[in-house]
């Protein structure tokens, strides 16, 4: 049996997609693909993991002759480890964490609308925010190799959720030591676009980077 083929036979019987097992190594997906087609080769370095992660030895993964069923089985969980549950730490976490930021921006802007444009609710709003990315960064450890991609897909979106209630607080502040006194609507027009410029870097620079690991091999 060649190494494509042992691959695809332990991704599947561990219950993983080709994105979830390239998510948990640090590779593309099509990185996987090729392998699985035995298009290329894995390095040294993820070879070594690929055995840690299904508790096969390497001759087993790269040596055709060697075939024992036996070796396929799955590697015992340390204790307190639920085996091969990265991708669903992942999962739960970015929902979870990302959903306590938009309630933290829904609790922001709904109360300082309310509240007569007072900045008790924006603090309340971003601290509620803040809570939800420690909610994510608690819940790292447990997301194995696939923490880095991670952490770049939660930041993408989160900085979209944090961002205005942190920019109209910084606004706010600028505003009162200048003595503004343009428009409403002038300010909410800076307020816009500061908001877009800051998010659209933000996420730019984060998906560069995402891509830079997803495609080291």
């Amino acid at each position: 049996m060649k190494l494509g083929e042992k691959l695809q036979k332990l991704r599947k019987q561990n219950g993983l997609s080709q994105e979830q097992l390239a998510a948990r190594l640090t590779v593309s997906r099509q990185a996987v693909s090729k392998w699985e087609l035995d298009e290329s080769t894995p390095d040294t370095e993820n070879v070594l993991q690929l055995s840690r992660l299904f508790g096969v030895s390497c001759d087993y993964l790269l040596r055709d002759e060697v075939d024992d069923p036996g070796a396929v089985q799955p590697r015992p969980a340390a204790p307190g480890e639920t085996h091969l549950d990265e991708s669903g730490w992942i999962h739960n976490a970015l929902v979870l964490s990302l959903g306590v930021c938009a309630v933290g921006l829904a609790v922001a802007f709904i109360f300082y609308r309310v509240g007569g444009h007072t900045v008790r609710p924006l603090i309340a709003g971003f601290i509620i925010q803040l809570l939800g990315v420690m909610l994510f960064e608690l819940a790292t450890p447990r997301m194995g190799d696939g923490r880095p991609l991670a952490r770049m897909s939660f930041y993408m979106t989160a900085c979209w959720l944090v961002f205005p209630d942190l920019v109209c607080l910084a606004l706010g502040w600028l505003f009162e030591h200048i003595r503004w006194t343009g428009t409403p609507l002038r300010a909410v027009t800076y307020w816009f676009v500061l908001y877009l410029l800051l998010s659209a870097a933000v996420t730019v620079v984060l998906y560069v980077l995402r891509r830079r690991i997803a495609h080291k091999n």
